[in-house]
């Protein structure tokens, strides 16, 4: 039947919403690739340029171990207390390298990134 609308494309045979879940899944595909590549970025530029940095997110993830210490009102011993302090360097990190990614998007796309 010919313009009764049936959602078919014309000669691959798909439905229309074949086709806009196919580019949505390609959209996210592409997103996530993109996102990856701009984290391995942000990784590589904070070991490589920003020494800086690393060294305040050392400072800090120690003072936050001291702090955790005194609300808890816990002491940990220096095994303990080495571990807690890698935990909040691996996270800051991270976040930086999130924050360094999503930055790099919302600069090429001109639109605001929500998670």
């Amino acid at each position: 039947m010919k313009g009764k609308g049936n959602g078919s494309e014309k000669g691959g045979q798909v439905k229309n919403g074949q086709v806009d879940k196919r580019q949505h899944q390609k959209a996210e595909y592409d997103f996530d690739r993109t996102i990856r590549e701009y984290l391995r970025q942000g990784r590589e530029k904070l070991i490589k340029d920003l020494t800086g940095t690393r060294e305040a997110i050392k400072l800090i993830a120690n003072d936050k171990a001291r702090d955790f210490m005194l609300v808890t009102d816990r002491g940990l011993n220096k095994e303990e207390r080495d571990y807690l302090v890698e935990i909040i360097i691996s996270s800051m990190c991270q976040t930086f390298c999130y924050g360094y990614g999503i930055g790099k998007i919302e600069g090429k796309t001109n639109s605001r990134v929500y998670l």
